[in-house]
């Protein structure tokens, strides 16, 4: 049956990647005026660390303090990428100022949007158009997940880069030109600066690309791209040798993160002050690996418990089932791709490790592409398995 033209309109439009970013930056201006009217700017985000240290920094303090009532002296405590970015804001337009709030929503909205695109374009590469269109979609109108990509935090941003890894790293083909290779390490190098949690995705993908491209020729490839990852993060590295004597290759709270769900009492801004920020952090560390040694039982429940909850927050009956789709559609990505949906499959697997033991917040948003990508891929296959059956029964 030949297609309307009404119906073949339609997919255009679903399938147009400008009509898709635009309904992506127009729903989330909606919620932001709906979640920020000009009295609460300042509460939104006045106390959040990356905006604080950027404040410091547009004081003339460096890249330092990122909590208030602590010393103003450097911190490795946040990932560069994301306070540089506000600090550039602030300097331009002043900090925690209404017009600053909005540039920086508009570079939100912007990666988000962007995000939206390259979700359609794997999407359409992996598994087909019907997939990418469903999740671009989705990602685009679905109201929890425009809120979350809202915060003054590196969320929308660390999503692109994900976004912007996999489309690289599918078009690491063994006769790939150099740039691809070159552009994927540096890819993976801001993203590690943007958030470090990331780097266990890109670990993965270069061990798939050893598995699967083994020969010499691409080996080399694939160690040119991870040392030019490591020639991206350098800088910063070497800043934090400098500023504390240890080798800290993005940021020095993995301890203190640890011990926020594996603890007793409460933090103290004095104990910070008082024993220095690498002291702070390492006797946080101590405190939570004690506390796991006196009750394994305890912290293997809170993993189980964390898992949930990064899987099922802010609202569980919603996504867990959404989480359930994804895997669901990961084992079928699996099944007809082979080693083929590493690359999708990675990011579900490796990137949430960290908060099973330390604490899942809100951070799941740099992984949501996927999991829309995947569940959309479930929901298509499912589909493709019920309309057989139902034929049979007509």
């Amino acid at each position: 049956m030949a297609s309307s033209p009404f119906s073949e309109a339609a997919a255009r439009f679903a399938g147009s990647p400008w009509a898709v970013s635009i309904v992506t930056i127009a729903m989330r201006l909606a919620v932001f005026r709906q979640l920020l009217p000009l009295q609460g700017t300042q509460g939104f985000y006045k106390y959040n660390e990356q905006a604080r240290i950027a404040w410091a920094m547009v004081a003339g303090y460096g890249f330092s303090s990122p909590w208030i009532n602590t010393s103003l002296l450097p911190t490795a405590q946040q990932p560069p990428l994301y306070p540089w970015l506000l600090a550039g804001i602030f300097k331009l337009t002043g900090p925690y100022t209404y017009t600053s709030l909005w540039i920086i929503e508009l570079c939100n909205v912007i990666f988000a949007a962007l995000t939206t695109v390259l979700i359609l374009k794997v999407g359409r590469q992996m598994f087909g158009s019907i997939v990418g269109v469903l999740a671009a979609w989705t990602w685009a109108c679905w109201l929890d997940v425009a809120v979350v990509s809202l915060r003054v935090w590196e969320s929308s941003l660390s999503a692109l880069l994900l976004m912007v890894g996999l489309s690289l790293v599918l078009r690491l083909k063994p006769d790939a030109p150099i740039n691809y290779w070159l552009g994927f390490g540096i890819s993976a190098g801001v993203a590690v600066l943007a958030n470090p949690s990331l780097l266990s995705v890109f670990i993965g993908l270069w061990l798939w690309l050893f598995a699967r491209q083994g020969s010499a020729s691409c080996a080399g490839k694939i160690v040119l791209s991870i040392v030019f990852c490591l020639l991206t993060v350098l800088p910063w590295t070497v800043r934090n040798y400098v500023e504390f004597h240890r080798f800290l290759p993005v940021r020095d709270n993995f301890g203190f993160e640890l011990w926020q769900e594996n603890h007793v009492g409460e933090p103290d801004t004095n104990e910070f002050n008082r024993l220095g920020e690498i002291g702070f952090m390492e006797a946080k560390r101590d405190a939570a690996v004690q506390f796991i040694r006196d009750d394994p039982q305890r912290f293997v429940h809170g993993c189980l418990i964390r898992f949930v909850h990064f899987w099922g927050d802010p609202t569980l009956w919603v996504w867990l089932p959404l989480s359930f789709l994804t895997w669901l559609g990961c084992a079928f990505a699996v099944r007809k791709k082979g080693w083929e949906a590493t690359p999708l499959a990675a990011p579900i697997l490796l990137f949430p490790l960290v908060y099973y033991i330390t604490h899942p917040g809100t951070y799941r948003h740099p992984v949501e592409p996927i999991m829309l990508l995947l569940a959309a891929f479930a929901i298509v296959t499912l589909a493709g398995k019920l309309r057989p059956a139902r034929a049979l029964n007509l």
